[in-house]
C-alpha cells in the first residue's frame, strides 16, 4: 500500500515519525503503526529519526516489491489460503465462523502485509493489547490456528501466537439464584416458562431448547442432538423423562398446532431466520423476552444492568441444584467424559444414543 503524501512539517522524517510544537520547542513522537498510540521521542531529532526507523523495521512490513521478487509468503496470502483449504473442511457453525473471519480480518488489517515468518509475538501482543480480554482472546485463538497451519506447510517454525500470555478476564455475569429463577417463572408469559423450566430439568442451551421437537418424545425418552456438539459426535442425548420433565413437557402442549415444545402465537405469520414453522421462537427471542421480564423485576434492580444473568445461567442454576441433591449432571449437561467419546460405533454409522436422566 503506497502511503500517502507527508505534510511539508513532517517531510524528510521517517514513516509514522511526526513533529510537534510546545511553544518555540520542536519536539517529535511516534505514532505505533498497529495499536495508533503515540509516543514521544524527545527534541533531538537526529535520535528521533533513528528510533523511529528502528521501529518501523520491527512493527512494520518489508516492501511489498521485494517480497514479489524473493517469494515471500505474506500473512495476508497464508490467512487466504488457510480459509480456501482448512476452514471450509471443519463445517463450522454459523457464529463460530463468524469469529474466525473477524479476526483473520483483524489480523490482516494489521499485519496482513508481514511476511510471515516476520510476525513476532510482540506483534500479536500488542495488537492483542488493543482489544478488551474475551475479544483478544478469540483472537489469540484464531492466530495460533492460523499459525499452526502455516508451521503445516513449513513456512514457520515458531507459533508467536501460542507464545503469547493469555488474557485473564472475570466472569462479569452474577449467577441466577432459585429465588430469582421463581420470579421470573412467575412474571414470564407460558413459552418462556416452558422454556425455563425445560432448561433447568434438562440443562441444554437455548439453541437446542428451541429446536426440541414432539416428535422426538418417544417410548419415554426425549431425544436431543445438542448443535454445538454435533459436529464432534457427542451430543446426541436419549433423556429419560422423569416426574419433573413429564410435568413440563406436558404444558408444552396446547391449543396452538405446533411440532415444537417451545412455541407461540405470533402478531403475523412471518419466516424467521433460522426457522422452519410459523410458531417456531428463534433462540434470540428467547434471549429477548427473558432480558425484558428481567429487567422489570424487583429483584435485579440492584445489581448493575451488563452483570444481571441472562437465559444461560439457568443451565449453571440446574447443574447446581443436580449436585445439590448427589445428582452428577455431567452427562445430561452435554460435557465431555470417557462414557461420551464415541457415538458412532466403528463398524458402522448408526448414531449411539447417550442415554441419561434427569431428576
Amino acid at each position: 500500500m503506497t502511503p500517502r503524501p507527508r505534510k511539508r512539517k513532517n517531510a524528510g522524517l521517517p514513516e509514522n515519525l511526526y513533529t510537534v510544537k510546545s511553544g518555540k520547542a520542536t519536539g517529535y513522537r511516534y505514532r505505533h503503526p498497529i495499536k495508533k498510540t503515540f509516543h514521544g521521542m524527545g527534541s533531538d531529532k537526529t535520535k528521533a529519526i533513528a528510533a523511529a526507523k528502528r521501529l518501523n523495521g520491527l512493527l512494520m512490513p518489508q516492501n511489498d516489491l521485494v517480497s514479489a521478487v524473493v517469494g515471500v509468503v505474506t500473512l495476508a496470502d497464508h490467512i487466504d489460503w488457510h480459509f480456501k483449504e482448512i476452514i471450509p473442511k471443519r463445517k463450522y457453525k454459523k457464529n463460530t465462523l463468524s469469529v474466525h473471519t473477524g479476526k483473520a480480518d483483524l489480523l490482516k488489517q494489521a499485519l496482513g502485509e508481514h511476511p510471515i515468518e516476520a510476525v513476532s509475538v510482540l506483534n500479536i501482543s500488542d495488537l492483542m493489547a488493543t482489544l478488551t480480554a474475551r475479544p483478544a482472546q478469540q483472537l489469540r485463538t484464531v492466530a495460533t490456528d492460523i499459525f499452526k497451519t502455516a508451521a503445516g506447510r513449513g513456512l514457520i517454525e515458531n507459533n508467536p501466537a501460542e507464545l503469547t500470555n493469555k488474557p485473564v478476564y472475570e466472569k462479569s455475569r452474577k449467577r441466577l439464584t432459585s429465588e430469582q429463577f421463581d420470579a421470573m417463572i412467575e412474571a414470564s408469559p407460558l413459552w418462556l416458562v416452558n422454556a425455563m423450566q425445560i432448561g433447568l430439568i434438562t440443562l441444554q442451551r437455548r439453541g437446542d431448547i428451541s429446536r426440541l421437537r414432539f416428535e422426538k418424545i418417544k417410548d419415554g425418552f426425549l431425544y436431543v442432538v445438542q448443535e454445538k456438539t454435533e459436529k464432534y459426535d457427542t451430543g446426541y442425548l436419549k433423556i429419560e423423562i422423569g416426574p419433573a420433565l413429564s410435568d413440563a413437557l406436558v404444558k408444552c402442549r396446547d391449543d396452538i398446532a405446533s411440532p415444537y415444545l417451545i412455541h407461540r402465537k405470533p402478531q403475523r405469520k412471518i419466516k424467521r431466520e433460522g426457522c422452519d414453522h410459523w410458531t417456531q421462537l428463534e433462540p434470540a427471542k428467547i434471549t429477548r423476552e427473558f432480558k425484558k421480564v428481567r429487567d422489570k423485576l424487583e429483584e435485579f434492580q440492584s445489581i448493575p444492568m451488563d452483570k444481571r444473568p441472562t437465559f444461560h445461567e439457568i443451565k449453571a442454576l440446574g447443574i447446581k441444584q443436580y449436585k445439590d441433591s448427589g445428582f452428577e449432571p455431567q452427562q445430561l449437561a452435554g460435557h465431555s467424559s470417557e462414557k461420551m467419546t464415541n457415538n458412532y460405533d466403528s463398524d458402522h454409522e448408526e448414531i449411539r444414543w447417550i442415554e441419561t436422566k434427569t431428576r
